[in-house]
Parts: structure tokens; C-alpha cells; sequence
């Protein structure tokens, strides 16, 4: 809000058609609002008015969103090896030759390079880090945003091999692509019956004693 009382402010957010989205904008009332774009493909309007804190109203404002065919948008593994050594105990490198990180490949064969995507990495724990490893603070919003570099087409992102294996057998996480934004600002959701889920799998320590 540029003019007005922020204080007490409460804002309309409606999509038009309302099939464009399966989110309930009903109750959402802040000046953030995640929308879920699972809608059938085509134009959508996104429009949000305030209520400011003393009761006054503003003027409506929207934009228009384009829900694409998601079966241009294509996740893959940028190298072919996403299996890894568990590190050894302190974070001591656990790979020969050393490596530290899995490269993956996010690309987009419509007429818009790539903005941005929205990812999830989940420990075998079934929790959500961030790319170097780290638990998320924020279990409930655990979308990571990776910009786009170039203005191209692809998106590659690095994330960290930097995991400890402490069982017998493989541990895998998991890395799912959600969606992507284009640089005319569509918004292309993930066909979850493609291939959107990648894992990173790290094989256990070899275990040696002393006879």
C-alpha cells in the first residue's frame, strides 16, 4: 500500500474465472497471497482491493495470468550420476574422487525464456532443507525459489552432496519441481504425472574392523 492506513487493512483477492485456481482467496486477508494455479489452461485475472484501516476503499487493481500445458516444462538431471557416497563423520569428504555437489537441469520448450522456478528438497526424514542441506525454518512454506542467471530457456541449480549416511542400506532425497514463471510472467504449474520428482541417493559408508 503506497497512500493509506496500513494499520487494520484488510484486502479482496478474487481470480476471474475462479476455475483458474483451487486456492480459497476467501480467506486470505494480507497483502501476500499464495495461489495454487491448478486451473485448466488459459487467461485468468488476478484482481485484489483494500479496505485500509480507516475504513476507506481503493481503487481495484488486476493482472492478467496465463496458465500454460505443462508438458513443455521438463526436470532432468544435468549430469547422469545423482548417486553419492555418504560423507563421513564432522563432514569429512566421503567421496574419491571428491565431490560436493549434483547438478540439475530445469528447461522450457514454449515461446518465453525462463524467470524463475519453485522447487522442495525433502531429507530421508521426509523434512525440507535448502540447497546446502539445512533444515527449513519454515516446514509449512518450504518452496525454494531458483532465478534464472541467463535469459535463456534452462535453469541449472547445484545442490549440495554434502549428506552423512548413517544406516546400512541407500537414503534418497527427494527433489520436486512445482512450477516455473516465464519472462512475460506466466506462471506454469508442473504436470505432477511427469517426470517433476528427481532424487539425490546416497549410498551407506563402507563399514572395516579389526579382526
Amino acid at each position: 500500500m503506497n497512500v493509506g492506513q496500513a494499520n487494520g487493512a484488510t484486502y479482496q483477492w478474487s481470480v476471474s474465472p475462479a476455475t483458474g485456481t483451487s486456492t480459497d482467496l476467501s480467506v486470505v486477508s494480507g497483502d501476500t497471497a499464495t495461489i495454487v494455479w491448478d486451473g485448466p489452461v488459459g487467461n485468468y485475472t488476478l484482481a485484489v482491493q483494500v479496505t485500509d484501516g480507516n475504513g476507506c476503499l481503493s481503487e481495484p487493481i488486476s493482472q492478467t495470468v496465463e496458465i500454460l500445458a505443462p508438458g513443455d516444462l521438463v526436470f532432468a538431471a544435468n549430469y547422469p550420476n545423482t548417486i553419492v557416497c555418504s560423507d563421513l563423520a564432522g563432514g569429512s569428504e566421503g567421496s574419491s574422487p571428491a565431490h560436493s555437489l549434483s547438478s540439475f537441469r530445469i528447461t522450457y520448450a514454449g515461446a518465453a525464456n525462463l524467470k524463475s522456478a519453485n522447487i522442495t528438497v525433502k531429507n530421508p526424514n521426509g523434512v525440507y532443507v535448502g540447497l546446502d542441506g539445512v533444515v527449513l525454518a519454515n516446514q509449512a512454506a518450504p518452496e525454494i525459489l531458483i532465478s534464472n542467471a541467463q535469459s535463456d530457456k534452462e535453469i541449472i541449480f547445484e545442490l549440495t552432496d554434502a549428506w552423512e549416511n548413517t544406516s546400512a542400506g541407500n537414503t534418497s532425497f527427494e527433489i520436486k519441481l512445482l512450477s516455473a514463471v516465464t519472462t512475460d510472467n506466466s506462471v506454469i504449474t508442473a504436470n505432477p504425472s511427469s517426470e517433476v520428482t528427481r532424487t539425490v541417493t546416497v549410498l551407506p559408508k563402507p563399514v572395516i574392523a579389526f579382526e
